[in-house]
């Protein structure tokens, strides 16, 4: 029956509209629409991988080898499970106008897609575009390719040895993302013509991907058991092989890390507006007081109007949640409206109900754990209230029972992250730093209050009064510097961590940094391409390695695929690995643990595994490590440990093995160049026109591309930056607000004592400019440390801080808030002494 009276009651008072509930409606709406989008958008693209994972794949298993194609007893079972397609991915370059480029090629046969369908541009015929006519092999091209070769269809250009023409222009191919990261355009072309051009030797870099298309149909459990039995099979085969589920494992990994991040961000978001929350609230009780007191008096206890106005802040509450939840459900929809052509990965439409239901239950939990303790305060409204004036105090015994619901409910809603996110150490790490930083604010501006109480009194009346206004009865001192400082931290954090990784970028490439990788030199032709190179104008050093291809399959006699490294590690056992074998100490490395081998070493197969890597494994000199090349089982000792100056971008291997061991396999060498001053691009030319064979990486033109992906990256995390921020904003202008009234009954008497607006603006601004002075240091400190908790153990970057980015981010985000506070305030200054100075 009381529930009934408590929602007819609120349902009353809401009839008017949602005045004085906009504070509140958008701090909650922005911190739950931003868990729910990005919760959404994650699970969207995850969902799309998941359904669009044969297109993605091209089958529904896949079998892919390093350097050699599949021997008759590994493709007769590969063929017997049910319509098989060939494709073979490397990279080459392309010649054409006196200009080269890298290209990625991909050589497919007449099954090419198994799923999904390849469509270029004009809605040409696809098997068209790679005939064989008079032994003129056709090429399908990237567009990209015709612009940096100045071609049109109908051209030819060179790949290896092969002229080629170009027939057609790719619009959309289906299995793109398998493929993983790139470096240049596509070039598609059928095995005939790959095999033409010369590119395919012993130890060249080619991947070779036999795809499956069930002749059953789908069925994931089918191809997972495939996995299984082929592994058992064929032992030393070397094959990776990967099911639907996995047809896009990397972009997956960077899809659930970003978001990941970001919803630990909007988390962040939903605690600043937490405070705003309670603000409103708080402002929302104060409002209510004369009602409160003539509530009692006609003999409602305090309990029930305690359950009135809590069911009118959940019913705003959940108008708010319904919005934020609404946007998040439409979020995936307009993402591939509007991005879905640019965009490299499918996306899901469909609802996600998981992460909305996630964002729904966090808000509820905020809401009510800040809501609570405002609430709380009806109790010590009595009904003498309505005989007293604007400035009587309202407080009374402290509840510790709504203290403790408040700290469960926040409880509660920390478990939920922690369940639902990638990494539970980490997440709590982090939601232990943001308690942390909201217990020493809590102190900090507690202490600073009571500090400011007991200094002498400045002379002058400004600074006197702006200073007073700080721990006056009813001041919201303490949670303007809570929300303001923990908003400015985080801000902070971001802004630094961006300087960071920002910088990581740019200190990529040292002052000798390679002007070029030179790949798939064959052994017999190395000395002739390293004398062409030291001949030519500006080129001031020459490098190189031996390079195989294998992959890791038993670490300490336990296969690899129950080892269970270190995060940091676990990518060394994920597919194939660069190896090399050398009789010296590579250049940029330095033995830490055991010793090097003899230069004429010849006994048992030994093995270099750089530092990182050995702990993350677990790996100790003595060791044994297996690794399998070309279908060759290596079981070596680990001799050494050693680390590696990665920044020198020279050639160096996680891997090294002795000579004796790898030294009669089929194998290509990487070639570094470092040029001072020269023609870049006239060396390019020349060497692919020369050695139509090898590929050429331009170390500026690769770390462009890395570049231009973590720049999208660091867009996202600037826009919740920014979130952030506009929280912040938010929650103090709900501070201001809550003190309205008793500002405006303030100025009033002010004003009757001849104090003019200017005058009181200028107190207010020396009040505002004090609690944002102690905020914006405070938030300099809070962040700093953040951004080097998140460089060293999150980011594993050296860690990178401005005094200058620290402070003027921070400087900033206060002035802002300081603006919209003064925004809200200034309204008291318009107040009518006829309104407060009457008898009510």
């Amino acid at each position: 029956m009381k529930i009934g009276l408590w929602v007819s009651y609120a349902a009353k008072n809401l009839r008017s509209g949602l005045k004085g509930f906009y504070i509140l409606l958008t701090c909650l709406t922005l911190g739950v629409a931003a868990i729910a989008i990005i919760g959404s958008l994650t699970s969207a693209i995850e969902q799309g991988l998941a359904e669009q994972g044969q297109p993605l794949l091209g089958g529904d298993v896949e079998f892919s080898l390093i350097h050699r194609e599949a021997k008759p007893p590994e493709l007769d079972y590969i063929k017997s499970k049910g319509t098989t397609s060939r494709v073979a991915t490397l990279r080459a370059m392309a010649t054409a106008n006196a200009q080269s480029t890298l290209v990625e090629i991909k050589a497919v046969d007449a099954a090419y897609p198994l799923y999904g369908s390849m469509r270029l541009t004009g809605n040409a015929e696809f098997s068209a575009s790679l005939s064989d006519i008079a032994g003129v092999h056709s090429v399908a091209v990237d567009e990209l390719l015709l612009g940096r070769l100045g071609l049109k269809i109908g051209d030819t250009l060179k790949i290896g040895t092969k002229d080629l023409k170009v027939a057609g222009v790719i619009a959309a191919e289906p299995d793109r993302i398998a493929d993983g990261f790139v470096l240049g355009p596509r070039l598609m072309m059928s095995h005939a013509a790959l095999q033409s051009t010369g590119l395919i030797q012993p130890g060249s870099l080619v991947t070779w991907r036999y795809r499956v298309k069930f002749n059953e149909g789908s069925d994931l459990r089918q191809a997972k058991a495939i996995s299984g039995e082929a592994d058992t099979r064929f032992p030393d085969a070397g094959w990776r092989v990967r099911a639907t589920d996995n047809a896009a494992g990397g972009a997956e990994r960077f899809v659930e890390r970003l978001g990941y991040f970001m919803t630990l961000v909007a988390v962040a978001a939903l605690v600043v507006g937490g405070a705003g929350i309670a603000n409103a609230v708080s402002a929302f009780v104060s409002r209510r007081t004369s009602a409160i007191a003539t509530l009692k008096c006609l003999g409602l206890s305090s309990r029930d109007v305690f359950g009135l106005y809590l069911t009118e802040i959940l019913a705003v509450g959940f108008i708010g949640i319904a919005l934020a939840l609404g946007i998040g459900a439409v979020a995936p929809y307009f993402l591939k409206y509007f991005a879905g052509e640019i965009l490299p990965l499918p996306v899901s439409t469909s609802v996600q109900w998981l992460p909305l239901l996630v964002a729904g239950v966090l808000g509820l939990l905020v809401l009510l754990a800040f809501a609570l303790l405002p609430l709380a305060k009806i109790s010590n409204i009595r009904g003498t209230h309505l005989f007293r004036n604007h400035m009587v105090s309202d407080n009374g015994p402290r509840a510790w029972r709504w203290y403790l619901a408040s700290l469960a409910l926040l409880c509660l809603a920390a478990l939920l992250i922690t369940v639902m996110s990638e990494n539970q150490y980490i997440t709590m790490m982090y939601l232990g730093g943001l308690t942390g930083s909201f217990v020493v604010l809590s102190i900090l501006a507690y202490g600073l209050l009571r500090l400011i109480a007991l200094l002498p009194k400045p002379s002058n009346i400004l600074l006197r009064h702006g200073v007073t206004s700080l721990y006056r009865p009813g001041a919201s001192s303490f949670s303007i510097i809570l929300a303001l400082g923990l908003g400015l931290s985080l801000f902070v954090t971001l802004a630094l961590t961006d300087r960071t990784i920002t910088n990581e970028l740019k200190a990529g490439i040292p002052e000798k940094a390679p002007a070029f990788f030179f790949l798939d030199v064959r052994n017999e032709e190395l000395p002739v391409f390293r004398d062409a190179l030291q001949k030519t104008t500006g080129v001031s050093s020459v490098g190189n390695a031996p390079m195989l291809r294998g992959r890791i399959t038993e670490v300490k006699g336990i296969a690899a695929d129950k080892v269970t490294p270190e995060a940091g590690s676990a990518w060394a056992l994920r597919g194939d690995r660069g190896l090399t074998y050398s009789a010296d100490v590579p250049t940029g490395s330095e033995v830490i643990e055991g010793t090097w081998w003899p230069s004429d070493y010849a006994g048992k197969p030994l093995v270099s595994v750089e530092q990182e890597i050995a702990t993350g494994l677990n790996l100790k000199v003595g060791d044994k490590l297996k690794v399998n090349v070309m279908g060759r089982e290596i079981e070596a000792e680990v001799a050494n440990l050693r680390t590696v100056n990665w920044r020198s971008m020279g050639i160096n291997f996680v891997l090294v093995f002795t000579p004796n061991t790898l030294a009669q396999a089929p194998h290509s060498h990487v070639v570094t160049v470092e040029m001072n001053g020269g023609d870049e691009a006239k060396l390019l030319n020349t060497m692919a026109v020369a050695f139509p064979s090898v590929t050429a990486v331009r170390v500026k033109d690769a770390l462009a591309t890395v570049g231009q992906l973590l720049g999208q990256m660091l867009a996202a995390v600037r826009g919740a930056n920014g979130l952030t921020l506009l929280t912040g904003i938010l929650v103090l202008a709900g501070a201001m607000a809550s003190g309205l009234a008793t500002r405006s009954y303030e100025t009033v008497v002010l004003k009757t004592h001849g104090a003019t607006r200017l005058q009181l603006l200028l107190a207010f601004m020396v009040e505002y400019g004090l609690l944002g002075l102690v905020s914006a240091l405070f938030g300099i400190l809070s962040g700093t440390l953040g951004a080097w908790y998140l460089a060293n153990f999150i980011l594993e970057m050296p860690w990178s801080f401005s005094l200058v980015t620290a402070s003027v981010t921070a400087v900033v985000a206060m002035v802002l808030s300081i603006a919209a506070g003064l925004l809200v305030t200034a309204r008291a200054l318009s107040a009518k002494p006829s309104t407060y100075l009457r008898n009510e």
